[in-house]
């Protein structure tokens, strides 16, 4: 005791407080020896206080708590812990929603949400020496203060901590709103929201899964909550594309080769919502997924093998050319003796037509060929084929030239004249020549009238249509 006294006298005689007769300077304050129940502090009431104000709120000793290193004796004291530390915490957690007190936080000063006792002192080290205390086995720390930091609850993991007290938590309700856990990466729980806990209000839950996923926090946790995990169905092993590919593409793809004989995925087709189709893919865009692995947008090379086991087609256009269009024109012409395919033509479902090709809208395809110049490249190719099975590349003139021509002046040779009843169609019977049975005549002859239908040809042939008789206007 007495050296620990003429330590300190001998700091202030340095500092030139005490005379070196031991009198006491003017101004100064004599050296005062306070004893607490946890703590015996020797220091100059008003040396050590910032302030006498501050000082006098302090019965258990002179060091006021705004100094550096006042958490080194408060950590032990039980008036420091009641009066300041424990209501700071609580303060905290009020206003921060948490315990994970940074290590640099001081309690500020002149803010009156925080005890006015505590402004200034490094809560954030207390917290620090605690969290070390603990992470020891805790024997150092006041039984009935871990009973209460356990209450609040104190962040000794902190970790562990972000887990139980946010992401987990967030997760469940994430998935109680929506039925699943795919959170987006850019979702942020929304502030101020009656259906999200106030304490997760703000939380980039988005980002946190993501993290999950692709950097593996929470490594531990997720190990521990692994059941828990998959009843909510977070995915955690893998990416959510990986995940997607696993258990809704293939094994869609599986279920529309089954249904359709083939792999090849229209760009606009929607999983339906019913058996056989997997329902963790019902209403997933498939064709959008093919379209995109197609070019290259959607990597599918980690499961080529597999796609091209399925028959998956990369090329769509090529494989819709080779293996439907073309097979359906060649038995079109075997079937009529001719490639005339009505725009509203479909392939009919019955043994005479290729099973690939049943349904498919060829007169739709045939019009696109002619006026809008689909299929370019495999037209290019296969244009010698085409033209041998009598393929029509220009339809109107086709139509004039072959069929609407020669039916007016078969009209004018049988019945003299060319006033073509608008319900005429061209009869069955050898009269008129094949290629024109069942010709609609009769409603071509009314759009030329009203409509300006054939204005081209009609232009051209006006004067053999003339010597025909032929009545531009409605009679």
């Amino acid at each position: 005791m007495l050296r620990l006294v003429s330590s300190a006298r001998s700091r202030l005689l340095r500092a030139g407080v005490v005379r070196a007769s031991g009198a006491v300077a003017h101004g100064a304050t004599r050296l005062a020896v306070r004893e607490s129940p946890f703590l015996r502090s020797y220091g100059a009431s008003r040396l050590f206080s910032t302030s006498y104000e501050i000082w006098r709120d302090w019965p258990w000793g002179t060091r006021a708590l705004d100094d550096p290193k006042a958490w080194q004796w408060a950590v032990n004291n039980r008036m420091a812990w009641q009066k300041a530390v424990k209501p700071s915490l609580l303060t905290f957690l009020e206003l921060k929603k948490h315990l994970i007190v940074p290590v640099a936080f001081v309690v500020p000063h002149g803010d009156e949400a925080w005890p006015r006792v505590a402004w200034g002192y490094p809560l954030g080290k207390h917290a620090m020496w605690l969290r070390k205390q603990w992470r020891e086995g805790g024997y150092r720390i006041n039984p009935t203060q871990r009973e209460e930091l356990d209450e609040m609850p104190f962040a000794w993991d902190p970790i562990q901590y972000r887990w139980d007290r946010f992401v987990l938590p967030a997760l469940r309700r994430f998935y109680e709103l929506n039925g699943h856990t795919d959170v987006a990466k850019e979702f942020r729980i929304p502030k101020a929201s009656a259906e999200w806990p106030e304490h997760l209000w703000g939380q980039r839950l988005g980002r946190k899964a993501l993290n999950i996923r692709n950097r593996g926090d929470f490594a531990k946790q997720v190990e521990a909550h692994k059941d828990e995990l998959a009843r909510i169905q977070f995915c955690h092993d893998s990416t959510l594309d990986e995940r997607n590919w696993r258990e809704k593409v293939i094994p869609a793809l599986r279920v529309f080769r089954q249904v359709f004989g083939h792999c090849n995925v229209s760009s606009g087709f929607t999983v339906p919502s019913h058996l056989p189709w997997p329902e963790a893919a019902w209403e997933m865009n498939l064709g959008y997924i093919v379209q995109m692995t197609r070019g290259g947008s959607i990597s599918g090379n980690q499961h080529k093998r597999e796609l091209e086991a399925l028959g998956f087609v990369w090329d769509f256009y090529e494989y819709e050319w080779s293996e439907r269009i073309m097979p359906a024109l060649e038995t079109f012409h075997r079937l009529e003796g001719h490639c005339r395919v009505p725009k509203s033509f479909v392939v009919p479902s019955d043994e005479s037509w290729p099973i690939a090709s049943w349904g498919l809208r060829v007169g739709n395809v045939v019009s696109g060929i002619r006026s809008k110049g689909y299929y370019p490249t495999q037209v290019s190719r296969d244009k010698t084929r085409l033209e041998e099975w009598g393929f029509v590349w220009d339809f109107y003139e086709y139509e004039w030239s072959e069929r609407i021509m020669p039916a007016l002046e078969t009209f004018h040779r049988l019945e003299g004249h060319c006033r073509v009843p608008k319900s005429f169609v061209v009869p069955s019977d050898e009269n008129w020549p094949i290629a024109l049975w069942g010709l609609k005549i009769g409603n071509v002859v009314s759009g030329i009238r009203s409509k300006g239908c054939f204005s081209t040809q009609i232009s051209r042939n006006r004067t053999r249509l003339e010597e025909l008789g032929f009545q531009f206007r409605k009679p």
